[in-house]
């Protein structure tokens, strides 16, 4: 059922390739959804469409965040861009338009469709390198709920849920205390670095005075998890002052929308 399974459940695979109801084969699931479903030609940069793709559903489908932080973050701010793609997703039926509520009709508002969170679920599972795998739904709605000017027990409780739920990743923020100051940091690993024993090193931190503050700012971190990987690869490819300028912007866009928590 759309909504409930990933799309292309009924794909079957045989000799190395999947096929289809129509008896038209395909390398993988997401060429049988881009090619079959969608027509468009084989070309050599579908990857990194598929993952501009998923990067968009997913931050549609994360409730609370504001769309101009979301043009921020993945469209650099374009809204043309942005108004553009939303209106395709719901062109091909990505988007739920319900013209009996007005306010979910404007495909700039509007959320996943059924069969847009069945695609979302294939595009996560299908992702080179594999979807990381991401904190219980409950811890992150706790981490939602527990945002500032909540109880600081609860607060504290939810974010040591979301730390012992995050695991092992190759870009991880963390709070952390050394001396008198309070931070966060983030610590990557190069992928493919050719080295025998790879490492991780702090590729960006930033310092507070007070705890509180700190964890704000980790806790608007933990909401979008999501998007940590490619955050990591601004701090390791582009450098730290990269990440804190990308950063800031969404900040400030956040704060504008009254969607900074």
């Amino acid at each position: 059922m759309p909504g409930e399974l990933p799309w292309g459940w009924w794909l079957r695979a045989r000799d190395g390739r999947f096929e289809d109801e129509d008896g038209r084969t395909w390398r993988s699931v997401r060429d049988a959804f881009w090619q079959g479903e969608l027509r468009f030609c084989e070309v050599h940069f579908a990857q990194e469409q598929h993952e501009l793709m998923l990067r968009v559903m997913s931050a549609i489908d994360a409730r609370g965040l504001g769309d101009g932080e979301s043009r921020h973050d993945l469209f650099a701010g374009d809204m043309m861009f942005w108004r553009f793609y939303r209106c395709w997703l719901a062109a091909i039926g990505m988007l739920d338009l319900q013209v009996t509520a007005p306010a979910t009709s404007n495909p700039l508002s509007a959320r996943l469709s059924p069969e847009g969170r069945s695609v979302l679920m294939m595009l996560r599972a299908t992702r080179d390198p594999a979807w990381e795998g991401l904190p219980m739904a409950a811890v992150m709605e706790a981490v939602t709920a527990a945002g500032p000017g909540s109880e600081a027990a609860d607060r504290e409780k939810a974010l040591r849920s979301f730390e012992d739920g995050v695991g092992f990743r190759r870009h991880l923020f963390a709070r952390e205390r050394i001396g008198r100051a309070n931070l966060v940091t983030l610590t990557s690993m190069a992928r493919g670095s050719g080295a025998r024993m790879p490492t991780k090193r702090v590729t960006w931190s930033m310092s507070f005075n007070e705890a509180a503050s700190r964890d704000d700012l980790f806790a608007w971190l933990a909401c979008r998890i999501d998007r940590w990987d490619d955050w990591g690869e601004i701090a390791f490819r582009q450098g730290a002052d990269s990440l804190t300028r990308h950063m800031l912007g969404m900040i400030i866009v956040a704060q504008r929308e009254g969607t900074f928590q």
